[in-house]
């Protein structure tokens, strides 16, 4: 999807080489996350991993854009888009080498945390360059966004299995560092800058909102690893503080990190919630299928991730579907079916894998429903979102990528703390608490009724970085 050519047609060659280059960052940026799904049994008997220490490296990225993703905002308004967007790139570059060249499970984590530092500016920087400089048909462009975001979802998992199996797993990270090296080349040579502006960083508001968040997340992190929750209650206490410092801080200062008025908007809130329940299904859904693919119906790398694939191919192209859905039925009673078809299908993942059902016929079935309810999760959460109070201002917008990151780490987390063969209903029924809760909520924010177009209302126009913090 390219943008309108009459816009400049002088310019029509770089703008579409451009824009192809921000949306192959998207993609790189959900491939690192993906990518060691399907060899993730290899590398943790290369590295003398356990099962929850492995999902460790793939938690420890997640958890790293959590802490992370509030200031991308900050830094690509202050610093420039692209320049965040290449040191972004360079990041990712030098920690995939690192990564490749692990001996143990400590440097790999600390690798994958490095990762996830540098891609959680990724969203942000695209975003904002292509809103600059594409904003005659915003609407299709963000679409075409989120799809690039898909294509990762999709990709990663049999890129992975095949490389791990063909040449090694060091090779998965050896290659994504080339990728990175690449699309750091085209982003110098061929995206618009987006010019910097001097904007002070509300510190204490950023903090508190990070410490809290960061706690939270870090509670699950911390039971994943030691089976045990009796430090991660020490951790939920700092959050609850951090976070109701932050609400204190919010309250008193003018230049409030997050203006309070959009925490009292249930459409916010809703797609908020929704958006992390979605990613938290997801990151279920993604490490312990693998998991128990590998140790307990014993299919190799590439075998898996041709399996992961009746997931994340399906996640992928139902958007386009959910969109129609969205104008005929409304976003939030769409959100809230797709809620509903998600619980089954996890649930079903559950039973069938706890009454040591093998089928590979019924596990690509009832991942390929998954993959539909959580591509409609993704996009409805956008959509809501979109019309809520806080579309025009880029650090709600954060907040709510930030929730949406926590809520993958949360998932990792979870199967961490809990796999086991004999507990995969627990496992994979766990999500559901948080979808019946989501659905709950969702229903306040019902008021989004369609016009005689069956359309709902438009957002009004933003900035995806909030010029007032």
């Amino acid at each position: 999807m390219t943008s309108d050519p009459r816009a400049v047609p002088h310019q029509e060659g770089p703008r579409r080489a451009a824009y192809a280059a921000l949306l192959a960052c998207s993609t790189l940026g959900t491939l690192s996350s993906t990518i060691i799904s399907a060899p993730i049994n290899v590398i943790a008997e290369s590295v003398g991993a356990s099962a929850s220490g492995i999902v460790l490296a793939v938690s420890a990225f997640t958890l790293s854009m959590v802490l992370f993703a509030p200031a991308s905002g900050w830094l690509c308004q202050r610093f420039g888009s692209r320049l965040v967007l290449g040191s972004s790139l360079a990041v990712m570059m030098l920690a995939g080498v690192g990564a490749s060249l692990s001996q143990d499970l400590t440097q790999l984590v600390l690798m994958r945390a490095l990762q996830g530092l540098g891609c959680s500016a990724i969203p942000t920087a695209v975003q904002q360059v292509l809103g600059r400089h594409w904003p005659e048909n915003r609407a299709r462009v963000m679409a075409a966004w989120a799809s690039a975001i898909g294509v990762g979802q999709a990709i990663g998992p049999p890129i992975g299995g095949l490389i791990a199996d063909g040449l090694g797993w060091r090779w998965v990270f050896v290659t994504h560092a080339s990728l990175s090296l690449l699309l750091l080349a085209l982003v110098v040579a061929l995206v618009p800058p987006v010019a910097p502006s001097p904007t002070r960083l509300h510190v204490s508001g950023l903090m508190t909102l990070v410490v809290g968040v960061g706690s939270l997340v870090g509670a699950f992190a911390w039971a994943g690893q030691h089976r045990s929750w009796g430090v991660g209650v020490a951790f939920v206490v700092v959050g609850a503080v951090a976070l109701l410092l932050h609400g204190m801080i919010a309250r008193r200062s003018e230049r409030a990190f997050v203006d309070p008025g959009h925490l009292a908007d249930p459409r916010y809130l809703a797609s908020t919630a929704a958006a992390g329940t979605v990613m938290c299904a997801l990151g279920v859904a993604i490490t312990a299928t693998p998991l128990h693919l590998g140790r307990d119906v014993g299919l190799g790398p590439g075998h898996i991730g041709l399996m992961m694939l009746t997931l994340a191919v399906p996640l992928t192209l139902f958007a386009p579907i959910t969109s129609r859905l969205s104008e005929r039925f409304t976003a939030v009673r769409t959100l809230r079916v797709g809620l509903v078809v998600m619980s089954a299908a996890l649930v079903g993942l559950g039973v069938a894998f706890a009454l040591d059902q093998d089928s590979l016929l019924l596990t690509a079935v009832l991942l390929a429903v998954t993959g539909c309810a959580i591509g409609a999760g993704q996009a409805t959460s956008a959509h809501v979102l979109m019309t809520s109070s806080a579309a025009s201002h880029g650090t709600a917008l954060g907040v709510s990528n930030m929730i949406r990151f926590a809520g993958l780490a949360v998932g990792y987390s979870w199967v961490a703390a809990t796999w086991s063969p004999d507990r995969l209903l627990l496992v994979y029924s766990a999500p559901v608490v948080l979808i019946a809760a989501t659905w709950l909520l969702a229903g306040a924010a019902r008021s989004d009724r369609p016009d005689h177009t069956g359309r709902t209302s438009p957002a009004p126009e933003r900035t995806l970085v909030d010029d007032t913090h």
